[in-house]
């Protein structure tokens, strides 16, 4: 029986934690929040995988793209600071994700290609090129074609796996991923394993999933990110720039439909001025049932979550930003906020 996954594509910011921890709520439901696992949809990662060796395929970029998911997978493995997926896949992320790569692979053998150079860098190609150049000026002046072969130890892979065994071997290997972790559960809620744009393309590596799509007042993006989180993410510097952004990031609303059966859309601000009409939207949707929605209120509670909204009212955000981003990104804001004097007190932060 293959799993069911739910997640929450977002923009940053705008409120995915949110939607985990209200689904979270519910029994049946394992929950990997915390962390953000986008190796589907990260450069290097499975989307690009599949570009390269079904719809790009060469004999070169094939085998390359490969190694470049192997390093990725690497790169997530995690370091002495911090075991990253390895720990949250309790020691099987590197061991699923080397036998997918292994699946994918046809054959191999020892050879190398100019972009094995590319990749380690200019240092490392000038250390390995630097033995032919001094043999061409010396004792081989005279062989002018020969060269030293000192990337001995260099392995090609080769793939040309067609689209359906490479979504079969990729929705395989997240089942594989999450079931060794999730137990008995057979739904499991993970943050950002796709993004919000190009939807059909990412359900596609699953055998199960539902995507909830959510986004944010551009008010309180702006004021959150220039005044209380200041982490430099997305821009910050100057208005005009965070609103060519924020329209750039949403463009793909205008002709991808996020209404469907495996996708919808909610505004943050719902969750929390319109709580049960949104809940039972969602429970409709992804076929939870409200019986065994008995964690209410424990990681979502509407209430304390209100201090995360209108938050330009209350960090002094100039008054000119603000009317920037109501005369440019208009058709974004938020119309149903109630009156300021029934607003919850809080300090705003991450939701």
């Amino acid at each position: 029986m293959s799993m069911k996954f739910i997640s929450c594509a977002s923009y940053y910011g705008t409120g995915s934690s949110a939607i985990t921890d209200l689904v979270s709520e519910y029994e049946g439901v394992f929950n990997f929040a915390n962390e953000e696992f986008r190796f589907l949809q990260d450069p290097d990662g499975v989307s690009e995988l599949e570009y390269n060796v079904v719809e790009n395929w060469n004999r070169h970029n094939s085998g390359h793209a490969l190694k470049r998911y192997k390093k990725l997978v690497d790169f997530y493995c995690g370091n002495i600071f911090g075991r990253k997926f390895e720990g949250y896949f309790h020691g099987n992320w590197k061991k699923y994700s080397y036998q997918y790569i292994d699946e994918l692979t046809d054959f191999s053998f020892h050879g190398y290609w100019m972009y094995d150079f590319y990749d380690r860098g200019k240092l490392y190609h000038l250390w390995k090129r630097l033995p032919n150049k001094l043999l061409t000026k010396t004792i081989w002046r005279n062989q002018p074609d020969r060269q030293l072969n000192n990337m001995k130890n260099e392995v090609t892979l080769c793939s040309a796996p067609g689209e359906e065994k490479f979504l079969d071997c990729t929705r395989r290997y997240v089942d594989n991923l999450f079931a060794s972790v999730c137990g008995d559960s057979q739904t499991v809620m993970v943050d950002q394993i796709v993004p919000p744009n190009n939807t059909r393309r990412f359900l596609r590596y699953f055998n199960d999933l539902q995507i909830i799509v959510v986004d944010r007042d551009p008010r309180d993006v702006w004021s959150l990110e220039k005044y209380v989180w200041k982490d430099g993410v997305i821009p910050h510097e100057d208005v005009e720039t965070f609103c060519k952004w924020y329209k750039y990031t949403r463009a793909h609303r205008k002709h991808e439909n996020l209404e469907t059966d495996r996708v919808t859309f909610v505004r943050f601000e719902d969750l929390i001025f319109h709580y049960d009409e949104t809940v039972a939207r969602l429970e409709k949707f992804l076929g939870l049932d409200a019986a065994v929605h008995t964690k209410k209120f424990t990681r979502l509670d509407p209430k304390k979550s209100a201090a995360n909204t209108q938050v330009w009212r209350r960090v002094n955000v100039p008054a000119k930003e603000i009317a920037y981003i109501e005369k440019e990104l208009g058709e974004y804001l938020y119309p149903d906020f109630p009156a300021a004097d029934k607003m919850a007190e809080g300090k705003p932060g991450y939701v």
